[in-house]
């Protein structure tokens, strides 16, 4: 009679452990892999671009507040510092006039995380969220001169990922994950050096996506 009476103990302290609820903090670490799709020069006078393949590549960060539910639900609320990168396109056919756009991104986004418990201390999961991306983009063509003016945005964005969690005690959990994150069509303002006919009618234009492996620390309250 004691055996089935301390499992069932047993059980109802670690469903308690598992599903407490409460506030906490977060900070991720992560790599920041930029991308600028669909790179256009608006200019009535071009038509064909070269896009360089490569990619912009660095390390982040991010803070959190948050509050978990019975039931392996999180919300919080996520502040990504400031990125800056830069991405570099041509005139086609011949490889001339580089054009350099720059861009400096952060974002306030408010993400929901559903946990999926494999043992008391390791979960995976699956998270989604959408905020504001403010966005400063500015560039130059062929030398820091010829510039195209510096435009600012806010744009909607939105984020999807996976992840795994490992809960060390009470109060503290380590974790890891990936995300996707889609921040909109950015563009420069118009060029401030003279082209060939006299107007400013050019612009650098594209699509900012982002993705973040990183590594997580969390402490309830």
């Amino acid at each position: 009679m004691k055996k089935p009476v301390l499992s069932l103990l047993l059980l109802a302290a670690y469903s308690h452990v598992s599903q407490a609820e409460g506030l906490y903090g977060s900070i991720k670490i992560q790599s920041v892999q930029q991308e600028l799709a669909d790179t256009l020069l608006t200019s009535p006078r071009v038509n064909n671009r070269i896009v360089s393949p490569e990619r912009n590549k660095d390390v982040g960060g991010s803070v959190a507040l948050g509050y978990e539910f019975i039931g392996g639900w999180r919300l919080e609320s996520e502040y990504t510092i400031k990125q800056d990168s830069e991405f570099k396109s041509y005139w086609a056919p011949f490889n001339a006039n580089v054009n350099n756009m720059q861009v400096s991104s952060k974002r306030l986004m408010f993400n929901a995380y559903k946990d999926f418990p494999l043992t008391q201390s390791l979960s995976l999961y699956a998270m989604a969220g959408a905020g504001v991306a403010h966005i400063n983009s500015e560039g130059y063509q062929s030398n820091p001169s010829r510039r195209f003016a510096n435009n600012t945005q806010n744009n909607f964005a939105y984020n999807l990922g996976v992840g795994a969690d490992l809960k060390l005690t009470r109060q503290i959990t380590v974790g890891t994950g990936y995300r996707y994150v889609d921040m909109g069509k950015v563009e420069t303002g118009y060029n401030t050096f003279t082209n060939r006919i006299n107007a400013r009618d050019e612009q650098l234009k594209g699509k900012l996506r982002e993705q973040n492996l990183y590594v997580e620390a969390r402490m309830s309250f």
